[in-house]
């Protein structure tokens, strides 16, 4: 194991030692020899620990230590002001005009909504941030910054300053932000490929806003995919999002989002952006950006302002796993790496370079593609508008497509709805509900946690439509109408000629993050 630390067996070793010498006071054997763990010290009457029982543990605490020293100094605070407009800024309490604490005491519908201050209603938040460059370009995460109409970053040596976003990427959650200061701390970008399962790690931040926190844990698992909290946010990315995410069990709680997990050389290995919780404090599963996204995520907006990726338009699946496998198998092809090519999207770069669906993507570029984060990734990094070669098994025979990758749409409904003018099959709006749906995909039934594709997706909401007002929101997925079963855009079209939306039409949609509800829309008098 790097960084001076004993083989895994050494630590268990010691870890029993030390617990049957605390525990039974016997004499601490094997590693220690035959020194007792503890004797007397007269000097204060109390039991003197054998500082050989100890010493590995004060060298792992001494690491812990250096690293704190050389890298606190580049964590900053980011506290933002952001704003919610007049419009939205509403009083539950009627004519009264109550403070915010109270009113989210009253239940819904206890007195009628009425405008309450004039201006619009100011939300404090705080978040935490890693200096990279000696003169002021900061990394945080998108969510901290974003809307944001007031950043002031504080430094560890307490001096405050004016933050400017220079660009954000919400499929990533990461932002870029600049302070007007030179001669500054940062730190440096470690490689997230070379990360380990049960490596130590360390987290700095501004939890609850005590800043300058650390906490330490172990990487608990390596490319956690099924990580939905930026979807959750924004339904219009589900499926759009690029971070396979490192997970550890070093304490991350609301405050550490933007700060850094540190190796123990220092590095930043990740960027700490979201928690798994039942309470909404940590329970032991943090999650973190993988240092070699946030470097190219990072390149692109400094440079840019914002990340452009690529992409094929394709939807795919391991072939490694079990199912998949037997699928590839029928096709002919009997290995265990690759991606196999469930669905190709019309007009999508993929479909004009001749992929099809049962085609076993191999290689790109020369390369073997082993998994399809891989070759999901390794798209998004291309440049649109530069070819690739792509290696597929087609019917029992190697052959090889080039062709130019694509633009990533910037949203889901943009994918949905790939290149279309207009209405076409698989897409209708309708003007009296203020919504424009379309049909669902196995890829997106999957991404909802469907067991087969069903209902019609939300693609665009008038703002100003009925559908709006009753909650409905882009990415909802509607599975019911009037209590009739949704299975595709024509049979939704052909429940809204049956229903009254002067009556008001009960429908039964899925949000993104897989909660189900009642939506009642009714169209006023």
């Amino acid at each position: 194991m790097k960084y001076g630390s004993r083989k895994p067996s050494q630590l268990v070793t010691l870890a029993a030692a030390l617990a049957m010498a605390s525990s039974f006071g016997l004499v601490a054997m094997g590693i220690f020899g035959s020194s007792h763990a503890v004797h007397a010290d007269a000097s204060s009457g109390v039991p003197a620990i054998n500082p050989k029982v100890t010493a590995f543990a004060n060298q792992l605490s001494d690491a812990f230590e250096a690293v704190y020293k050389a890298d606190h100094k580049a964590v900053v605070n980011i506290q933002v002001v952001k704003e919610i407009p007049q419009s939205q800024n509403i009083n539950p309490g009627g004519p009264m005009q109550l403070p915010p604490g109270f009113r989210k005491m009253l239940p819904p519908g206890a007195f009628p909504l009425v405008p309450s201050n004039p201006g619009p209603e100011k939300i404090f938040g705080t978040g935490s941030g890693v200096i990279i460059s000696s003169n002021g370009y900061i990394v945080t995460n998108n969510h901290v910054v974003s809307d944001a109409t007031k950043i002031t970053v504080t430094l560890a040596d307490h001096r405050r300053f004016k933050g400017k976003v220079i660009g954000t990427d919400p499929k990533s959650d990461l932002a870029l932000v600049k302070i007007a200061a030179n001669n500054l701390p940062f730190l440096t970008f470690g490689n997230s490929s070379h990360v380990r399962v049960g490596q130590w790690v360390i987290a700095i931040g501004s939890p609850f806003g005590f800043t300058q926190t650390t906490t330490q844990g172990i990487i608990s698992a390596k490319g956690r995919t099924n990580v939905n909290v930026i979807a959750e946010n924004d339904p219009k990315l589900a499926g759009l999002t690029y971070s396979d995410y490192l997970q550890t069990d070093a304490a991350i709680n609301p405050g550490n989002s933007g700060g850094p997990l540190l190796n123990l050389k220092g590095q930043v290995i990740g960027i700490n952006s979201a928690i798994a919780t039942n309470t909404g404090s940590f329970n032991g599963i943090g999650f973190s950006i993988p240092s070699n996204e946030v470097k190219y995520v990072i390149h692109a907006l400094k440079k840019y302002g914002k990340v452009v990726r690529g992409y094929l338009g394709v939807t795919i699946a391991d072939v490694r796993h079990s199912v998949v496998q037997k699928t590839a198998r029928s096709f002919g092809y009997d290995h265990l790496h690759g991606v196999l090519v469930e669905q190709v999207w019309p007009d999508s770069p993929g479909a004009k370079g001749g992929l099809k669906a049962g085609d076993i993507i191999t290689a790109i570029d020369g390369a073997k593609v082993r998994t399809m984060n891989q070759l999901r990734d390794t798209i998004a990094d291309t440049r649109p508008g530069k070819d690739v070669t792509l290696g597929i098994f087609r019917r029992g025979k190697m052959m090889n497509l080039t062709f130019a990758v694509g633009t990533q749409p910037a949203s889901i409904s943009q994918l949905t709805l790939a290149g279309a003018t207009g209405e076409r099959p698989g897409v209708v709006q309708s003007k009296s509900l203020g919504v424009t749906v379309a049909s669902v995909s196995s890829e997106i039934a999957k991404q909802y946690h469907l067991s087969k594709p069903e209902g019609v997706m939300v693609s665009k909401v008038d703002p100003n439509g009925v559908a709006a007002g009753a909650g409905v929101n882009p990415g909802d997925i509607i599975l019911r109408v009037q209590g009739h079963k949704i299975t595709s855009v024509d049979e939704f079209k052909a429940v809204l000629k049956k229903v009254s939306l002067s009556s008001g039409i009960r429908m039964y949609v899925r949000g993104a993050d897989g909660s189900e509800r009642f939506v009642f829309v009714q169209q006023s008098n």
